[in-house]
């Protein structure tokens, strides 16, 4: 019985298990940064690289979020009885992909100045948010960035094989437990712990990256590497004149640091300097949330906002708005990635009840 199940069903249970953590690894498509980045890459959208990421669920809560450092909506923190609310800003210019993601989120009307909150109704609001992953994905795939076809049949075949597998434990197990055999008994149920573990560590399936998407992840993993440097004091150490710390994003455009008197290269400002580190950092904030990084970032974001305050009293304005609005978010939801898992009804802004939408944790397989 003993030689029956260890040809039978031990050796066939590790083979697929080996099959799906080689499939794992294949699907992973894993990149090496060359350089550290500091900034997205320029015309990338939050959307687009989420997929890049594989992050689709943490796609919708990131491109929301990046929205809100744009200045283009407000994301309200409520009390613990009120759910938590997006306003979009009277003079926001939304372009496609943002105009489509508010739609799937909130509806087609949107109205400047009213406050939107989610409800319960997710089964529908989890299919127009596949729609909208899709709509990305074929854009990418149109873009020559990923194959049009997502890769299926390794992930099929291996839990079929998986599923068939424990059928042939199941009557091992049976048999081991009639005759008695300790010894068989035993080697069986690890036989069927491997097929299960089979069944979880195998992907259901995965993107396949084309070449002219490497430079595009290559450039994630660079950012995420820098990313992932700001739980440690070298985040300021690693900023120079010439990289991080003097690079204009699209939300410091205000605030160019001086150039030299030849004009070659930016000089550092140091009155400048805590601003335009903010304004990075800020604008990372959804890629944090897609690296899963909020908790740390959101700590970054404070201590940052403390030294503007400090040194720019006569500039900052409401540049900290965002921080601050985001910060109570984060402290009341736990998470920026499940930031609209914790939202209500939509509202307007006398609290009256507009409309249905839904909450979009945990959409995605």
């Amino acid at each position: 019985m003993l030689f029956a199940v260890i040809v039978f069903a031990v050796i066939p249970a590790f083979l697929i298990l080996g099959l799906g953590l080689a499939a794992r690894a294949v699907a992973a498509q894993r990149v090496t940064p060359r350089v550290v980045q500091y900034a997205p890459e320029r015309g990338s959208t939050v959307l687009r690289d989420a997929l890049l990421l594989e992050a689709d669920r943490r796609a919708a809560s990131a491109a929301l979020i990046d929205l809100a450092v744009k200045r283009k909506v407000k994301i309200v923190a409520g009390s613990r009885r009120e759910p938590i609310g997006v306003e979009l800003a009277s003079n926001a210019i939304l372009t496609t992909e943002e105009v489509a993601l508010l739609e799937v989120l909130f509806g087609p009307e949107h109205i400047p100045g009213r406050v939107r909150r989610f409800s319960s109704a997710r089964r529908a609001l989890g299919s127009r948010l596949r729609t909208l992953v899709f709509t990305t994905e074929h854009a990418l795939a149109r873009d020559g960035l990923i194959a049009e076809r997502r890769i299926t049949w390794p992930g099929v075949t291996l839990t079929v094989l998986a599923y068939l597998g424990m059928l042939v434990e199941v009557l091992f197990l049976v048999f081991t437990i009639v005759d008695g055999d300790w010894t068989a008994l035993v080697m069986t149920i690890v036989a069927v712990a491997a097929t299960v573990a089979t069944i979880f560590v195998t992907p259901a399936w995965w993107r396949h990256f084309l070449p002219p998407s490497q430079p595009k992840r290559e450039h994630l993993a660079g950012l995420r590497q820098y990313m992932e440097l700001a739980e440690a004091d070298r985040l300021r150490v690693l900023q120079s004149p010439s990289g991080a710390l003097l690079r204009e994003t699209d939300a410091a455009s205000a605030s160019t640091p001086a150039r030299s008197p030849g004009g070659d290269e930016p000089q550092p400002d140091a009155a400048a300097e805590p601003l335009t580190r903010f304004h990075l950092h800020e604008r990372l904030l959804p890629y944090a949330v897609l690296f899963g990084l909020e908790r740390e970032w959101i700590a970054q974001l404070k201590l940052d906002a403390a030294v503007v305050e400090r040194t720019n009293l006569d500039t900052v304005g409401d540049l900290l708005d965002v921080t601050t609005d985001l910060a109570a978010v984060f402290d009341a939801v736990g998470s920026l990635s499940e930031l609209p898992a914790a939202v209500g009804d939509l509202t307007d802004g006398a609290g009256s009840v507009i409309t249905a939408v839904s909450d979009i944790f945990d959409l995605f397989p």
